[in-house]
């Protein structure tokens, strides 16, 4: 019986993350930006333009919309600087031309910065070889967190050059307008989201790009590139892909020069036509992948190590309610005062149950043929959805039961196979995910 017994104690961390954190997990988490100086408040672009210049103002506090003349790309060495949006901040550029697009270009020789809680708006998709909303051309160290990008003319939010040790999380990409088409570059559709790397043989000085994606949402009009790289060294987690193009790709992999690895951890490919896609006889070199407790995800490639760095993770079950979040999850969602205070209208990630969550019960938590879950009383009006997952993420069981049946459920499992899982238990109000172990 106590054969599968140590899995108790594997340390798993889930229900564990923040909507907001004061620092980057992952392979940003060296930046700290302006640090705890004293905002400075932008409302105009030429305030904005100047400040992020400034090598004086560590901390720049956007409020309200600014749009960018065309031509008016900020293009700059940028060290050590904060760049916070207040609620409802937005930074558009719909310039529909190569040259008079894009918002912000980090240049090579940037280091040490954080954005925050800021929507970065283009013209919508238009193949002329445009400027991003974003791009990081060679920032070292850059944590881009709770941003939400729409409409790049060229892609929402690009890395490439010597930039290295990223952090992306908590981020939406989308495509709201419609692609135009007869651009000189040729192709008709290019909702383009996310490139790491703009060729086989661009790389940082270390070689890979150390690159966090980290609760990050690929949601309606994104195409392709969620993201499209070469020479990484990637960690995709807890990432939600829900896109209504049919036609869409998610990852779209190359090894590059250097070659390339990416560990998918935990993520939920809910509304995807393609899950990876394999570039190496196009960028040369080799690619290896791992799918790990992923939803939909794919058969792996190669074999791929969890990066060494502390962080949190919780299931691929979850992903949607916490990602997909409009009050608190991806996107420009935290609350920033003018004085710089950041916090989330919402409690940590799966850190406070409500009385009905901490009141179920399931067990025996290890199992031979049944498992049972008690359901506190008043619950039965309810219809509950329970469903089992291998920890892998493949729903390997489900049941709805219907309103008016007791609160003693019990699941005839005896034709899983040994080892650890985990059961969701989802009802209108409520939804947990707890670990099992079939015997």
């Amino acid at each position: 019986m106590y054969k599968y017994f140590w899995l108790l104690f594997i340390p798993f961390q889930f229900n564990a993350q923040n909507y907001y954190t004061a620092s980057a997990e992952g392979f940003g988490a060296a930046a700290t930006g302006g640090g705890n100086a004293a905002p400075v408040v932008v409302s105009t672009y030429n305030e904005l333009k100047s400040k992020i210049l400034d090598a004086n103002t560590p901390v720049v506090l956007v409020s309200g919309t600014i749009t960018i003349p065309e031509g008016g790309q900020i293009s700059s060495i940028v060290q050590n600087k904060t760049i916070l949006g207040l609620p409802g901040a937005r930074l558009i550029n719909n310039t529909k031309t190569q040259s008079g697009s894009g918002v912000l270009y980090l240049k090579p020789g940037s280091s040490n910065v954080i954005i925050r809680n800021l929507t970065f708006e283009g013209p919508g998709a238009y193949d002329v070889d445009g400027r991003d909303n974003l791009t990081s051309d060679g920032c070292v160290n850059l944590w881009v967190d709770h941003c939400e990008f729409q409409d790049g003319i060229d892609g929402n939010f690009d890395i490439k050059g010597k930039s290295d040790n990223v952090t992306v999380s908590w981020c939406k990409f989308t495509y709201l307008k419609p692609p135009t088409s007869g651009g000189s570059g040729g192709a008709n559709d290019h909702r383009y989201s996310n490139l790491v790397g703009s060729g086989s043989s661009d790389a940082p000085n270390d070689l890979h790009y150390s690159i966090t994606f980290q609760n990050c949402y690929w949601a309606n009009g994104c195409r392709e590139r969620m993201p499209r790289a070469r020479n990484g060294e990637l960690h995709i987690l807890n990432c939600y892909y829900n896109t209504d193009v049919s036609s869409s790709r998610a990852l779209g992999l190359g090894g590059g020069i250097n070659n390339l690895s990416c560990y998918v951890e935990n993520c939920d490919f809910a509304s995807i036509g393609t899950v990876y896609k394999d570039y190496s006889s196009s960028d040369g070199g080799t690619v290896a992948v791992n799918f790990t407790g992923c939803l939909n995800g794919v058969a792996n490639v190669g074999s791929v190590s969890a990066p060494g760095y502390a962080y949190t993770a919780y299931p691929a079950t979850e992903v949607a309610t916490y990602v997909a979040n409009g009050n608190c999850g991806a996107g420009a969602t935290l609350q920033i005062t003018e004085t710089g205070e950041i916090s989330s209208p919402c409690a940590s990630v799966g850190a406070e149950e409500s009385q009905i969550e901490k009141s179920i019960k399931c067990y025996p938590a290890i199992f031979r043929d049944f498992l049972f879950i008690e359901l506190p009383g008043g619950s039965n009006s309810e219809t509950i959805f329970v469903g089992i997952y291998s920890q892998h993420g493949q729903l390997v069981y489900s049941k709805t039961f219907n309103n008016g049946e007791n609160n003693l459920l019990k699941l005839q499992l005896s034709s899983l196979s040994s080892g650890a899982y985990f059961c969701q238990i989802k009802g209108e109000h409520f939804q947990i995910t707890k670990k099992i172990i079939k015997e």
